[in-house]
């Protein structure tokens, strides 16, 4: 039987992706590491109980619990208002990490480039 519960990362980048003037952005978070064997629907999920800016969690369902690890890429997008620093939580440890801006005039090309990634991601 599988558990629900935080997962161990190794590195994490954020970037704010500016989208107008006097209206918020939103931050594209990506953490990358190393799950136990039979880890499987790794997602960043925002903390409603965190107080004074943004943390994001590093969540997963794992179990039976296995030898090994395996290595996982996540992102995810978070609307708000720019931080120059978020916090990222997993089991192992909790990293404050800087904020990358994308101003708004490159923010269709930013887009774009996500996309492009998503496309590729994608199962044949």
């Amino acid at each position: 039987m599988g558990f629900y519960g935080p997962e161990p990362f190794d590195t994490a980048e954020a970037t704010y992706v500016w989208t107008g003037l006097r209206t918020p952005g939103f931050f594209r978070v990506t953490v990358k590491g190393n799950a136990p064997n039979f880890t499987t629907g790794i997602t960043l999920v925002r903390d409603p109980h965190f107080v004074g800016g943004l943390a994001i969690d590093v969540m997963g369902w794992t179990g039976p619990i296995g030898k090994g690890q395996r290595s996982y890429t996540v992102s995810g997008s978070f609307n708000g208002m720019y931080l120059p620093k978020i916090l990222i939580v997993g089991s192992n440890k909790r990293l404050l990490v800087d904020v990358k801006e994308i101003p708004f005039t490159s923010e269709d090309d930013y887009v774009k480039h996500l996309s492009a990634e998503a496309k590729e991601l994608e199962p044949a």
